[in-house]
């Protein structure tokens, strides 16, 4: 049962982690702060350019923080990345979220929404109407099309995003 849940779970653009730690509370904030910078409405970030004096930009309050990486060029499926600081007796633990933006959901949602119910639609006609062809075929390409342009960068800027946090915080 377990393989099957972590199976879907890898066909979403969501990703959870928890990093145990032995940095103290204060620790954790310092090395978070040295590489989160505060976020700009317009970033503008040249391909030959300087690289940003900090490689993440977003919000840390108390015990939660808000961050995503600055890269160049465009990507509308970086992951934003919460994230909320328990203490513990011998360190901490860092409770990790990473997911879209919900701008990007909705729109997502709406795509494949509406290409998998009119693909499902034609499917259904064809089957009881052979003689109106297989027009669902592109309709559902265009399903697979949108959830794999969604989903592949997504994964590949999570695993980034992970292997980045999980340097900084041990």
């Amino acid at each position: 049962m377990l393989k099957i849940v972590i199976f879907f779970r890898s066909l979403i653009p969501f990703e959870s982690l928890t990093i145990t730690t032995s940095l103290t509370f204060s620790e954790v904030l310092q090395r978070l702060d040295e590489v989160v910078t505060t976020p700009k409405p317009f970033r503008i970030t040249l391909p030959f350019g300087p690289p940003p004096v900090k490689p993440y930009e977003g919000t840390i309050s108390g015990k939660t923080f808000r961050i995503n990486r600055i890269i160049t060029g465009r990507n509308s499926f970086i992951p934003i990345i919460k994230g909320d600081i328990h203490s513990q007796p011998f360190g901490c633990s860092i409770k990790i979220r990473m997911s879209l933006h919900e701008i990007v959901i909705g729109f997502m949602l709406l795509w494949l929404w509406t290409t998998g119910s009119i693909g499902m639609f034609a499917l259904f006609a064809w089957f009881v109407e052979p003689s109106v062809g297989p027009i669902f075929l592109p309709i559902l390409g265009m399903f697979i099309f949108g959830w794999l342009l969604c989903l592949i960068p997504f994964k590949i800027e999570a695993k980034v995003a992970t292997k980045f946090l999980s340097i900084l915080l041990t």
